[in-house]
C-alpha cells in the first residue's frame, strides 16, 4: 500500500519497520497503563491495610464495653500532597458503628480468616472510593462475632502515581523508538549503498554495451534480479546479433541479383531488338519473383525465430491431419518436377503441442526442400511416427548431404560444395528456429534405402485429444511420373494448391 505513495525503497522500508513498532508501542502502552493501575492500587491498598492495623491495635474491651482510642499516626500514613479524602469505621459485632463514618459500605465477601485484610472498591457519596476491611477478635468479652475496621479512600494518589509511572515507561519507549528509526535509516542507507554504486555503474554504461552485470558485493536477494537482468540482456544481445547477420546475409544475398537485373536493363535499353526485349523481361520477371520469394522466407525466419518471438501462440493439435494437409498442397510442384510424393500415417493420433501456422511451414520446407535437392524424378515421403514419442520425417532418395556438412546445412545461405541449387539456403534455416521454438529436436540420417537424406523432426508429445485411431488403407496420389504411388493417408487428395519455392 506504500508503493503508491512513496517510490522511495528506504522510506518504504522504514515505515514498514516503524508502522509496526507504532502499533506494538499502542499495544505496550495499554499494558503498562494496566500495570501502573495494579502496582498503584498493590501499594495503597497496603497503606489502607497498614492504617487498619494501627486502628485495631487500639481497640479493646473495657469495663465490658468496646473502647476505640483513634491514634492520629494511623491516619497519618495515608496523608499526601493530594487533594483525597480518608475514611473510616470501626463496626461492632453486632453491626453498629462504634466510630467513623455509619454510611461507608460494608464488603460484600467473606471476611479472611486471621488478621488478613479485605480490599475492595466502592461507590461512596457518589464517587469510587478504595476501601480495606480488617478483623480483629476481642478477649475478655462475651463477644460472638469480632470487630471490623473499614478504612477508605479516594483514588486521586493512585491515579496520579499510576500516570506518573505510565508517563515514565512511554518516555522510555517513545525514545528507543525514536532512536531505533534513526539506526534504522542509517543501516537503509548503508545496506542500499552498493544498490547506488550499481545504478551508477549501469547509467555510465554506453548504450550498445550488453555486457552482463556484475553481481559481486551485491546483496544476495538483488543478485537473483541481476541474474533475470543478465538472462534478458542475454536475449535481447542474440536478438540483436541475428538481426544483424540476417541484414548482412539478406543485403550480400539480394546485392549480386539487383545488380544482374539493373545490368539487364541497361543493356536491353541500348537494343532495339524485341526478341531480346522480350527475353531480358521473362528473366527479370524471373529474378524479381526469386527476390519477393527470399524477401517472404526472410520474414518468415524472423518470424520463427525463439528469441524474437518466445509467446508464440501454442495448442494442442493432430501433427498426423496437419502433414497431411500440407503434402496435398505439393502435389502440383511434385507433378511438374516429375517426384512421386507419398504421406505415411500414423498408426494412431499423434498430438503435439505447437502453433499451426509455423508447423506448416517447417513441413512445407521440409517437403520443398527434399524436392529441391532430391533426385529428378525420384520419391519424396513424408511420414509421422506416434509410438514413444511423435516425429515428423521427410525422406528423399537424392545424394544426400556428406557428414562433414550436415552440421552447417542449417545455417542461412549455405550450399554444399560443388552443388548448384535453386533455392535459396534459407528453409533448413526456418525449419532449425522452428523446432527451437517448439522445443523439438532435429536428426539428419541416410535415408531408408541407404541413399538420400532423412529429416526427423521429434516433438513432445500433448495429451491426446480423441480416442479414433487413423487408417492406414491405401489411396492412389497423383505422381510427377503419371504412374501412382501409396498414399497412406484417409484421404483422397484435394485439389492441388500452389508450390511453396525454397
Amino acid at each position: 500500500m506504500f508503493s503508491k505513495r512513496h517510490d522511495s525503497l528506504r522510506v518504504q522500508l522504514l515505515l514498514w519497520l516503524l508502522i509496526p513498532l507504532l502499533l506494538l508501542f499502542v499495544f505496550n502502552a495499554w499494558l503498562s497503563n494496566q500495570a501502573a493501575v495494579a502496582v498503584a492500587n498493590g501499594a495503597f491498598d497496603r497503606l489502607l491495610s497498614a492504617s487498619a492495623e494501627a486502628i485495631a491495635e487500639d481497640v479493646e474491651v473495657q469495663d465490658g464495653a468496646i473502647k476505640v482510642d483513634l491514634p492520629y499516626a494511623a491516619l497519618q500514613l495515608l496523608e499526601s500532597n493530594m487533594q483525597e479524602r480518608i475514611f473510616y469505621r470501626v463496626v461492632a459485632p453486632d453491626g453498629k458503628t462504634i466510630t467513623g463514618y455509619d454510611d461507608l459500605p460494608m464488603p460484600t465477601r467473606a471476611m479472611p480468616a486471621g488478621d488478613e485484610s479485605l480490599p475492595y472498591r466502592a461507590d461512596y457519596r457518589g464517587e469510587p472510593v478504595y476501601l480495606v476491611a480488617l478483623s480483629k477478635q476481642l478477649y475478655g468479652a462475651a463477644l460472638a462475632a469480632p470487630v471490623t475496621i473499614i478504612v477508605a479512600e479516594t483514588g486521586e494518589a493512585r491515579q496520579a502515581l499510576s500516570h506518573r509511572i505510565v508517563a515514565d515507561a512511554l518516555l522510555r519507549q517513545s525514545l528507543l523508538i525514536a532512536a531505533a528509526a534513526v539506526l534504522v535509516w542509517y543501516g537503509l542507507v548503508r545496506g542500499l549503498r552498493p544498490l547506488e554504486r550499481l545504478r551508477a555503474s549501469i547509467a555510465a554504461r554506453p548504450t550498445s554495451d550488453l555486457a552482463p552485470i556484475e553481481a559481486a558485493g551485491v546483496p544476495s536477494e538483488v543478485r537473483t534480479l541481476i541474474s533475470a537482468l543478465n538472462h534478458h540482456t542475454a536475449r535481447i544481445e542474440r536478438l540483436q546479433s541475428g538481426r544483424q547477420q540476417l541484414i548482412a546475409d539478406a543485403s550480400h544475398q539480394m546485392r549480386t541479383p539487383l545488380a544482374e537485373i539493373r545490368t539487364q536493363i541497361e543493356y536491353t535499353l541500348r537494343q532495339s531488338d524485341p526478341v531480346l526485349l522480350r527475353q531480358t523481361l521473362t528473366d527479370v520477371h524471373a529474378d524479381v519473383s526469386a527476390l519477393g520469394q527470399l524477401l517472404s522466407q526472410l520474414l518468415l525466419l524472423a518470424r520463427s525465430d525463439p528469441d524474437a518471438s518466445p509467446d508464440q501462440r501454442i495448442e494442442p493439435l493432430d501433427l498426423g491431419r496437419l502433414v497431411q494437409s500440407t503434402t496435398l498442397e505439393f502435389v502440383a510442384a511434385a507433378r511438374s518436377r516429375e517426384i512421386d510424393i507419398a504421406y505415411d500415417a500414423p498408426a494412431q493420433r499423434a498430438d503435439v503441442l505447437g502453433n499451426p501456422l509455423l508447423l506448416r511451414e517447417l513441413i512445407g520446407n521440409l517437403l520443398d526442400n527434399a524436392m529441391q535437392h532430391g533426385r529428378h524424378g525420384g520419391h519424396v515421403v513424408a511420414r509421422v511416427i506416434a509410438d514413444y514419442g511423435v516425429a515428423l520425417e521427410v525422406e528423399d532418395d537424392g545424394p544426400g548431404v556428406p557428414e562433414d556438412e550436415r552440421a552447417r546445412v542449417f545455417e542461412r545461405f549455405f550450399r554444399g560444395k560443388g552443388r548448384e541449387s535453386p533455392g535459396s539456403g534459407l528453409g533448413l534455416a526456418i525449419v532449425r528456429n522452428i523446432a527451437e521454438s517448439h522445443r523439438a529436436r532435429i536428426d539428419l540420417r541416410v535415408g531408408s534405402g541407404g541413399a538420400g537424406l532423412c529429416v526427423r523432426v521429434t516433438f513432445q508429445a500433448a495429451p491426446q485429444l480423441g480416442t479414433g485411431t487413423t487408417s492406414r488403407a491405401p489411396a492412389p496420389v497423383a505422381s510427377g511420373a503419371g504412374t501412382p504411388v501409396a498414399w497412406n493417408g484417409p484421404e483422397t487428395p484435394a485439389a492441388p494448391a500452389r508450390p511453396r519455392s525454397p
